[in-house]
Parts: C-alpha cells; structure tokens; sequence
C-alpha cells in the first residue's frame, strides 16, 4: 500500500526548491484543513497558538501535551492532501523530548516540523520577555530532531527568534550552525525588516520559510528574490473565525432563528467540506441503504 505522508511531503519539498514563494494557510483542526484542501493551498501552517486556542480555549502559553497535538495532526492529516508544517514549540522539553516529538509527529502525518530555540515553558520569575537557549543546546535539540527523522522522509526545519531577540548577528550564527545539523530549512518567525531578511538570506544557502510577515516583507515577489519559499501573514483567519461563530451564537440568543442567520454555508458546500458523498456511498454499500 502507497504511504499517503510520501506524495504530501514530496509536494512540500518540491514547493522548498522551487523559484517563488508561496503562502501557507492556516490550519487547526480537520474542518479548516479539509477548506485548504478544497481551496487548493500548496501548503498550510498549524501553529502552536491555534492548538491551543482550539483544544484548550486557552492562549499561547505551553499548556499542549505531544499527545494532544499529535492527535490534532493526525486528524488533519487523515482528511486533508495539504502538506501541514507543524510548529512543534520547544520540542516538549530537551533533546531526547524533541526526538520523540519528531518520532510521533513523522507516524501522525505531519509534512515537516519545526523546532524553537526559545527558554520554554516561561521560567518562574518577574520577567516576560522572551530569552532563548544558549546556541550549543539549540543546535543540539535540533541534531536530535535530524537523527530522530532517520530515513523518513519527514521535513525538519530549525528556527529561531534570535533576530528579534539577541541580534542578526547571533541569529546567522544559528541558522549556519543548524545548517550543519542537517535541517531541510530554515523558519524565520517575526522578522520586521527586510535588512535583516536579506542578511540571512546572503549567509545561508537552505530555502527560507517566515512566519508573520508584514509591512514591507508582505510582498511574495521580494521574499522569492531572497529564497523565501514558504510564509505567513498571521493566524487571522482564526480571528475571523471566532468571531463569526461568536456573533452567530449571541444572535440567536437574542431571538434569531438559526435558520434566519446570514452568511450560512450553503449544503453543497458542506456536504462537500464534510466529505458526504463518500459517506453515503459507504452507508448503502455496507449498511444496506436503499436505492432511492
């Protein structure tokens, strides 16, 4: 039997050599993955935050266990062709934790993961600015995830905040370094300007992928020109999201019928998202559904 994970991340690593960039939807749990699909993304990004936001009802804080999320990616995966790029936070502890977080996002259906270089959990302590792990430890946590993909073909790519945090400087010094450890790319989160894009860009040689690109970084055609293959905009979409769902649930309890809501899917569009024609035809052969 042909392995799915095989044709999603041959997509996803055809997309990292390819001269143009292309922007990743954002994906956290099996309904927004299957719209992906649908719409035709090459490639989507579930974030840490969104896992949280949609298992927990909780922020960004670190509260996810490997169990949960691995099970949110094989969910994903199982109804969706989109090659997921799972942010993978910490690794859920030190090198050997990242190992097994690698082993089990490779068996969930995971395209590529991508693993931080920032000090948490937060540490107890007055202070809320983030601080990152010294640059032997990252470049051991992110070795550990190389050797933990082994022979599959599972994309890992190390990423730091360094840029934003400790200086260019210090974050070049880690992507050559993680370069050295065998990533397949390197993920840039926050970059403000395109200085320091250019920067990276000039002392690496490995294919690009930004998270929460704006401003003047938002421009597709410049992040090729600087081997960006991948990026995102943000999470809105989640945003736009909730607050649909909040303001159709308050209408109703102030009197609208569901029936009378505006906006509503229609039922093709559903049944499609929900995959029913599979599943009829699954209920008439198995469970003797009539002809009619």
């Amino acid at each position: 039997m042909t392995d799915p994970r095989a044709a999603t991340r041959a997509r996803m690593r055809a997309t990292l050599q390819a001269d143009r960039c292309v922007m990743m939807g954002s994906v956290f749990d099996p309904l927004s993955a299957r719209i992906a699909d649908d719409l035709g993304y090459e490639a989507a990004l579930m974030g840490g935050s969104l896992v949280s936001h949609v298992l927990l009802a909780a922020p960004d804080l670190i509260l996810t266990t490997l169990t949960e999320l691995a099970q949110q990616v094989e969910r994903c995966a199982r109804v969706s062709t989109v090659p997921i790029l799972v942010d993978c936070d910490h690794g859920f502890g030190n090198a050997l934790s990242v190992m097994r977080t690698v082993e089990a996002l490779d068996r969930a259906g995971a395209a590529a993961v991508q693993i931080e270089d920032t000090l948490l959990p937060r540490p107890y302590g007055p202070s809320e600015s983030p601080s990152l792990l010294s640059r032997d430890e990252s470049t051991a946590k992110i070795a550990a995830a190389v050797e933990a993909r082994g022979a599959s073909d599972l994309i890992v790519m190390g990423r730091t905040g360094a840029a934003a945090i400790t200086g260019i400087d210090d974050a070049v010094a880690r992507f050559k370094a993680f370069e050295q450890a065998g990533v397949d790319a390197l993920f840039i989160p926050a970059l403000k300007a395109r200085t320091d894009l250019e920067k990276i860009a000039a002392a690496t040689r490995l294919p690009i992928v930004l998270g929460g690109a704006s401003g003047d970084l938002a421009d597709p055609r410049y992040l090729a020109s600087q081997r960006v293959r991948l990026w995102s905009a943000g999470h809105q979409v989640f945003n736009v999201a909730l607050q649909a769902l909040y303001d159709a649930m308050r209408s109703v309890l102030e009197g609208t019928l569901p029936a009378k809501l505006p906006g509503a899917a229609s039922a093709a569009l559903i049944d499609r998202l929900l995959d029913v024609p599979r599943y009829r035809a699954h209920t008439h052969r198995f469970l003797g559904g009539s002809d009619s």
